[in-house]
């Protein structure tokens, strides 16, 4: 299955496919011509699929590889230096390929160094946890956390192609998938109503499931790649999620549920939500068991105003209307901090 991401200058495909691990070089020989191929990943990937990428790569390219420490904590400045400085070592130039292999901390620092390394290098995405195929994988956002900040520093690059096999998600453990569902339930939530009547079966997690949720981004994407507009609605649970994230050490998707549910309380505040959504999304997450702590939105009212999305002293908060429906509502920070009055 493609799904084309239809961009002004730098369109590209995602193939969702069982099995297509094992036949990534068939997908990189359309993209790529080059020789050199390093590949970025972590230490627990790297024990379940670096051997066979290798395998299947080496007889058209010479390849080698970078590891570094697994988890959130390594998505910081100094891992950031160590891939460039091994890179380096091992004599990349500018037009080399690079290859994100792993979760969304390997592909959001890869993409990083992608955008930044020789002012450009072109990478391909092979997301192997069901987060970081259902975000991460398509946009082009990538970035480090920074100044006890997530992804404050980044920039735009779009891969040079994605490969999405279901398969490999048969490795992750009960609380890993289910961080990822947080991202396929928020997609559902903003733009899917069909996406969430289907996860409410709970069905297995397949092409068609993984390319109805990715669609909703890719539209958003597309409408507005730089997140100046409407991509701005993929931040449903994200402005209170990462501050719950980094204070509280939620996995991402388990924070974004939370920050879903906050949200929706602050719009049923502000008369914009529906009610019956509160209990729609809660019930969802739920099933999934994702995190529904109630937290009260405004104790956090204080850090929303540090976040990138402040822009130029106006806050935008992605409230829905109603299951599937979302938009965005800007407040000045003096209307926010009006709120806690």
């Amino acid at each position: 299955m493609e799904l084309k991401i239809n961009l002004n200058n730098n369109s590209y495909s995602i193939y969702i496919e069982k099995g297509i691990l094992n036949n990534a070089v068939d997908y990189i020989n359309k993209v790529y011509k080059n020789k050199k191929i390093y590949i970025i990943t972590d230490d627990n990937v790297s024990k379940l699929y670096l051997s066979s990428l290798i395998n299947n790569l080496k007889a058209n390219y010479d390849v080698d590889y970078v590891v570094f420490p697994h988890g959130e904590d390594s998505k910081n400045i100094n891992t950031y230096a160590f891939l460039c400085e091994e890179l380096l070592k091992r004599d990349i130039r500018r037009g080399n390929l690079l290859i994100a292999l792993g979760g969304g901390v390997v592909g959001d620092i890869t993409g990083f160094v992608a955008g930044t390394l020789y002012r450009g290098l072109p990478y391909i995405g092979i997301p192997t946890t069901l987060l970081s195929q259902m975000d991460s994988s398509i946009g082009g956002k990538t970035g480090i956390d920074f100044f006890n900040r997530k992804n404050i520093l980044g920039a735009f690059k779009q891969p040079l192609m994605v490969l999405i096999d279901p398969l490999v998600l048969n490795t992750l453990d009960n609380r890993e998938f289910n961080n990822g569902m947080g991202e396929l339930i928020k997609h559902g939530a903003i733009g899917n109503k069909k996406l969430l009547n289907l996860l409410l079966n709970k069905p297995n997690i397949d092409e068609e499931i993984i390319s109805l949720s990715l669609n909703v981004k890719k539209l958003v994407v597309e409408a507005d790649e730089f997140d100046l507009g409407d991509r701005m609605k993929l931040n449903f649970g994200h402005t209170f999620g990462h501050i719950i994230e980094l204070k509280y050490g939620y996995k991402h998707g388990e924070a974004v549920a939370i920050g879903m549910l906050l949200a929706i309380k602050m719009g049923i505040d502000l008369g914009i939500t529906n009610k019956e959504c509160y209990s729609i999304i809660y019930n969802i997450l739920e099933k999934y068991n994702l995190p529904t702590i109630e937290y009260n939105y405004l104790d956090f009212l204080d850090e929303v105003l540090f976040d990138k999305k402040n822009i130029s002293g106006v806050v935008n908060f992605i409230l829905l209307t109603n299951v599937g429906e979302c938009i965005i509502y800007k407040l000045t920070e003096e209307e926010v901090r009006r709120l806690k009055k």
